[in-house]
């Protein structure tokens, strides 16, 4: 019942359904009476009969005159009789006899037949010779029967070939609309499974997105609830204190509650940033910039928070001096990938930037030797907001990696990973030189 709703509910889908069955339908009436027209024709033994009749008419016309010169003819005669009558009986039957009628000889022959069943008697003893004028008007009649069957079958095999071209050129027109009905029902089709799954993904994308930002905003409150809390701890103690308050604990106190801020600011950016990209609002500005430059940009930027850790830069010999690509996104992946190898690394273990090209292709490695990521959570590694057990007890709301996945894909670039827990992490960004 409910398919039959959806049905109804869709005008166009019905009509071409109707359409298409009686198209079906009438290809199958078509190729039907075609079949029977082949099969009942029976014009075409009528002039094996009457052809039959006429020469077993002149064979006993023949066998009578011999007769009538040697006795010993006798038996051939009965033959040749007998032969005849069987010809004429088979004229005689319902479907050759209607035949003969509206070929227009039906009477005079069976007048004639009359004749030949009445003298058996002068047939058998080759008595009279007036049986050869019956026998040779018998055979006229059957001879000029014969050519009107044979023009009557003519004219009908014509017609039969008009029919049949005529009955082949419907069902060719309706198998064609038949195949343009099947080919826009499957377009119509596809475009409705196109749409649904459209539909899925965007309910399922939302779904994600929903839950997405349900953890942030869980995450995010516990984040900021730690510096909103040193801040005003830090405030409290100042106003408390006030001169009493050394210089040195004012700055050490004004220097965390920077830091604190900074982590916010940094949150913010991260979750605006993410945003933008999700609403493709990130816009990209090709230029011309040196490898090598922008790779020392990035060591350096993280060397000034971090002035105790090392960073080291190879670049490989086939490495080209310049590649073509957005800078400031650019270094936007990058810093992130920095970041995340010096904040789970040891502070006495060196990060390296390895640079190497192939196939047209910019790879960037930026390996650490940390704590690595366990197996089983790597293929949540880059989706908004996650954060893998390994990084537990260290500040942060696991949006830095999915936000750099995306910008190289704005660069027409990939980013990927290997990791070993325990032994390090190497991610790599191929970007189009």
């Amino acid at each position: 019942m409910r398919i039959w709703r959806g049905v109804l509910a869709h005008p166009f889908s019905l009509a071409t359904i109707l359409i298409f069955t009686g198209l079906l339908a009438f290809a199958l009436w078509r190729l039907t009476d075609t079949e029977a027209t082949l099969r009942n024709r029976a014009g075409d033994n009528m002039l094996w009969a009457i052809s039959q009749a006429q020469i077993a008419a002149q064979r006993l016309d023949v066998t009578l005159s011999r007769a009538q010169v040697a006795a010993e003819e006798a038996d051939d005669l009965r033959l040749r009789y007998d032969v005849l009558l069987s010809r004429l009986a088979l004229l005689e039957a319902g479907p050759q006899r209607r035949y003969l009628s509206d070929l227009g000889h039906s009477e005079r022959i069976s007048a004639l037949a009359e004749e030949v069943y009445a003298e058996e008697e002068k047939f058998l003893s080759a008595a009279d010779e007036g049986l050869h004028d019956l026998l040779e008007q018998l055979a006229h009649e059957l001879g000029v029967a014969a050519n009107r069957a044979m023009v009557a079958q003519w004219d009908e095999t014509g017609a039969q070939l008009e029919r049949q071209h005529e009955a082949i050129l419907q069902v060719i027109a309706a198998v064609v609309v038949i195949l343009a009905l099947g080919a826009l029902i499957s377009w119509r089709m596809l475009l409705a499974l196109h749409a649904e799954q459209q539909a899925q993904m965007s309910l399922l994308r939302e779904q994600e997105t929903r839950e997405a930002y349900r953890n942030f905003v869980a995450l995010v409150s516990h984040q900021f609830r730690t510096p909103l809390s040193v801040i005003d701890s830090s405030m409290q103690r100042i106003l408390r204190s006030g001169s009493a308050m050394s210089h040195e604990d004012i700055a050490e106190r004004a220097q965390r509650v920077r830091d604190r801020v900074k982590n916010l600011t940094d949150l913010m950016q991260a979750t605006l940033d993410s945003m933008k990209l999700e609403v493709g609002q990130v816009e990209t500005e090709q230029v011309e910039c040196s490898i090598a430059a922008e790779l020392e940009v990035a060591r350096q930027q993280q060397l000034e928070a971090r002035p105790e850790r090392t960073i080291r830069i190879e670049i490989g010999d086939e490495v080209p001096a310049r590649i073509r690509t957005d800078p400031l996104l650019l270094q936007q992946i990058i810093g992130n990938l920095l970041a995340n190898a010096l904040t789970y690394s040891p502070r006495s273990e060196p990060v390296t930037i390895r640079a190497s090209a192939r196939s047209n292709h910019l790879r960037l490695d930026i390996e650490d030797r940390g704590t690595g990521i366990p197996e089983k959570e790597q293929q949540l590694l880059f989706q908004p907001f996650f954060r893998a057990s390994s990084a537990a007890g260290v500040q942060g709301v696991g949006i830095g990696l999915h936000l750099s996945q995306r910008l190289a894909q704005v660069l027409g670039g990939e980013l990927t990973f290997h990791s070993r827990q325990g032994f390090g992490s190497t991610f790599t960004l191929e970007l189009p030189i």
